[in-house]
């Protein structure tokens, strides 16, 4: 019986642990404020998405570092390379994570009447 109580023990502590691993998500939408408009991010849209799709790991350990944090994505006026936030968000080429714009293409691709919505340049969800 002692036995069956300590593996029920482990089991949920070792079932607990990733979520108490991974911070909670801000109930606000973050701004991320670049060299063009400022664009708002909803986390609980987007509370499916796994946190290491987007928060990809740095020194071998997920950061949830705010993208255009200090010593990240901080270059706020360039389009180029991987210190400039719009490089990261628009891209389309193959990252370490993926971007913005490569997962709504991808739901624009099933759904093409979120096309406007989810990648339009202006008036979009992103650049209302």
């Amino acid at each position: 019986m002692k036995k069956v109580l300590v593996l029920t023990c482990i089991m949920v502590f070792a079932l607990a642990l990733p979520a108490l691993a991974a911070p909670a998500a801000p109930d606000k939408p973050l701004e991320f404020k670049g060299s063009q408009k400022t664009v708002l991010f909803p986390h609980a849209v987007h509370a499916k998405v796994e946190c290491v799709t987007c928060h990809h790991q740095v020194d071998g350990k997920e950061s949830f570092a705010k993208c255009g944090s200090s010593g990240c994505h901080d270059d706020l006026a360039g389009k180029q390379g991987e210190k400039s936030l719009y490089y990261v968000v628009h891209t389309k080429k193959e990252l370490k994570h993926t971007n913005c714009i490569g997962c709504h293409s991808k739901v624009v691709e099933e759904k093409p009447e979120l096309k406007k919505d989810l990648t339009a340049c202006a008036k979009s969800k992103c650049h209302p």
